[in-house]
């Protein structure tokens, strides 16, 4: 199977042409743009979709609405949008989420040292406040469960996971702001070592990344913000063949 991927494409700060090439299917591995902008974009493709919400869908909106109203936006459409769920196509299972990273791994301290400098916690509503740690950590927990879960189950062809959120540290390159790794990253190597995994696609990083842990690929091909930082070496139509 052909696969064209990408993400982090940031419709919010400028337009971006229609992917052309032979891939049998398209990962939109999030961020593709503020609240529906994404799903408005994506539909307009001739083939289908696998689609998980990066942090920016959320922007300006209460977690819970955006998350009802993608998948509303995106049922009965060639766009599969995918919060703890999956979608078979063609023998190969795809398993998705935004898998919010685990702020808690270095510690309390960290985890509220990041609630003081990330944007989330000042642009997304939950539950009728703003966005919190505990809130993140919860939803992190939420899908690192369904996933685990989901990987025990056999399943007679191959399986690609697709997160917003990377799977592993080893997708974060060099960066004056260290401490922010932790709320990009999880630390899921565990699991591609424990499960079948042929390719794991990834977003919010904003750089490129392929590099193999165990039998698993570990692929993000994110634009960044256009006119202002955008990626070195992203392509729309980049495909992988799995």
């Amino acid at each position: 199977m052909k696969i064209n991927y990408f993400s982090d494409v940031h419709l919010e700060f400028g337009n971006l042409q229609t992917p052309s090439n032979d891939a049998d299917i398209i990962i939109a591995a999030g961020d593709i743009g503020v609240n529906k902008q994404g799903v408005d974009w994506l539909k307009t493709f001739n083939k289908p979709v696998i689609y998980v919400a990066g942090n920016h869908e959320f922007y300006t909106g209460e977690y819970h609405d955006v998350l009802k109203m993608l998948r509303m936006e995106c049922a009965g459409s060639r766009v599969h949008f995918l919060e703890n769920n999956l979608f078979v196509y063609q023998d190969v299972r795809f398993l998705g989420c935004t898998l919010w990273a685990d702020l808690m791994i270095d510690g309390v301290e960290t985890a509220e040292a990041l609630g003081k400098t990330l944007n989330d916690f000042r642009k997304i509503a939950y539950n009728g406040h703003a966005f919190d740690i505990e809130s993140f950590y919860k939803l992190h927990q939420r899908s690192k469960q369904w996933l685990e879960a989901e990987l025990r189950r056999p399943f007679d062809g191959k399986t690609v996971v697709v997160t917003h959120h990377a799977p592993t540290s080893w997708s974060w390159n060099d960066s004056p702001y260290a401490l922010k790794k932790f709320a990009y990253c999880n630390d899921l190597k565990a699991f591609l070592h424990e499960y079948e995994v042929a390719a794991w696609f990834h977003g919010h990083v904003h750089s490129i990344s392929d590099y193999r842990i165990a039998g698993a690929r570990i692929l993000c091909n994110p634009r960044g913000y256009m006119g202002r930082k955008t990626v070195d070496g992203f392509d729309v139509n980049k495909v992988v063949e799995i």
